[in-house]
């Protein structure tokens, strides 16, 4: 840059020496004209260089970074108290252009890959191309309830999620396929793809289709259809309320890497849906039910349930004064909270076979969610636990766990 700016000063000087030393007016002017020519050419170089080197405004990033994490300490009455980091899960994404991204979700269970829990639970690509009518392909949440799809700690209480969402919609429940999602009015979404099916091998009388659900590479021999949809008749500053309903229905003649389930049965399983959540004021309120039934039954491992059945109801207060919200605890909220639930996995059993009530659960479940911050929670429950074949004799349980969210 200095030769170009020593250029033109040597430039403009030898205009002047050269209409000095010329003898007519017309020789003068024209070498005028040519060293005038040679110094905007030098000029205009400069200007380009400037500007090549001026500092450029930082790109915003497309790639994003986030995450979540579980630490519980479970005790009981009939021993085996223990200490659990019990998730870890980071988030990874990226906007290849304002209406094409990738969502990513990987999880790390009970700190350590002996348990064989390092896994992908979502990882799939959004094209975005209208309120209407979105695309989406890969690994995702099956639609299904309330907790299955909205997991982190921070939204909803208790140290534990609910039996509910365990055992009748065998949370965290991820599916393989693509399909559709969108917002056709400000009260409406919607969301409906076609899935990989679950594994009959892994059903079980205690735990319903939970065993059932292939985290590897699931097979597609007999696929499924799952969706959902929402509405929300009441969005203000003092209430909100979403209604949902959702479902899933398939074949579950499958088995991970492909081919048939190892059970040899051709078995169809259904299950819908309904929940609903409400804020009113410092009030929450939530519940649940859901309905699930099962083709040949009778064909599948003893103790299965032709039908599995379970709901929940939830309610909490922030009882924290407003006085006190200011300074660290400007987010604060101080959720005391009781939630009742019934389940049963052997709701109907096929012909010839009888229920003992082990699998007909209720649950109460009482405690207190402190969010420190919207992303960071502090609790604390007690779980009385009773079946219809022991009554209140299941052992009691007493939790107390942190969690957070970051993005």
């Amino acid at each position: 840059m200095r030769r170009k700016t020593f250029g033109i000063l040597a430039a403009v000087a030898a205009v002047f020496t050269l209409t000095a030393g010329a003898e007519t007016t017309e020789e003068r002017i024209a070498a005028l004209e040519a060293q005038m020519k040679k110094a905007n050419a030098e000029l205009a170089d400069l200007k380009g260089e400037r500007i090549d080197m001026a500092p450029s405004a930082a790109p915003e990033s497309k790639l994003t970074f986030g995450g979540y994490g579980e630490i519980h300490a479970n005790f009981t009455e009939s021993g085996g108290d223990l200490l659990d980091i019990h998730r870890l899960v980071l988030y990874t994404g990226y906007e290849f252009a304002d209406w094409l991204r990738l969502t990513s979700e990987v999880e790390l269970e009970h700190a350590s890959t002996d348990e064989e829990y390092l896994l992908v639970e979502q990882l799939y690509a959004d094209a975005l191309l209208s309120d209407l009518l979105n695309i989406r392909a890969g690994r995702m949440l099956a639609p299904m309830g309330i907790v299955n799809r909205d997991h982190e700690p921070v939204l909803f209480n208790g140290v534990e999620r609910p039996n509910v969402d365990k055992y009748i919609i065998p949370s965290t429940w991820s599916v393989d396929g693509a399909g559709f999602f969108g917002y056709p009015a400000g009260w409406l979404s919607y969301e409906i793809y076609a899935v990989a099916g679950l594994d009959n091998s892994g059903f079980s009388a205690k735990e319903g289709v939970r065993g059932g659900r292939m985290k590897g590479r699931p097979g597609i021999d007999d696929p499924a259809v799952t969706g959902r949809m929402d509405i929300f008749p009441v969005v203000t500053e003092s209430q909100n309320l979403r209604l949902g309903i959702s479902g899933y229905y398939g074949g579950t003649n499958n088995k991970n890497k492909g081919g048939d389930s190892s059970s040899g049965v051709n078995n169809k399983f259904g299950l819908y849906s309904a929940d609903f959540e409400y804020d009113l004021s410092r009030f929450g309120f939530r519940g649940e039910i859901a309905h699930g039934t099962h083709s040949d039954a009778d064909k599948l491992a003893a103790g299965v349930g032709e039908e599995i059945f379970g709901w929940y109801l939830e309610g909490g207060v922030d009882v924290l004064p407003a006085s006190w919200k200011k300074g660290r605890l400007t987010e604060s909220e101080l959720i005391p909270f009781v939630r009742y639930e019934r389940y049963d996995t052997q709701y109907k059993l096929p012909n010839g076979q009888t229920a003992t009530g082990e699998y007909d659960r209720t649950d109460v479940t009482v405690g207190i969610s402190w969010l420190l911050t919207q992303n960071f929670v502090v609790k604390a429950d007690a779980q009385f636990m009773r079946n219809e074949r022991d009554g209140w004799d299941a052992p009691d349980t007493y939790n107390f766990g942190i969690g957070w969210v970051f993005k």
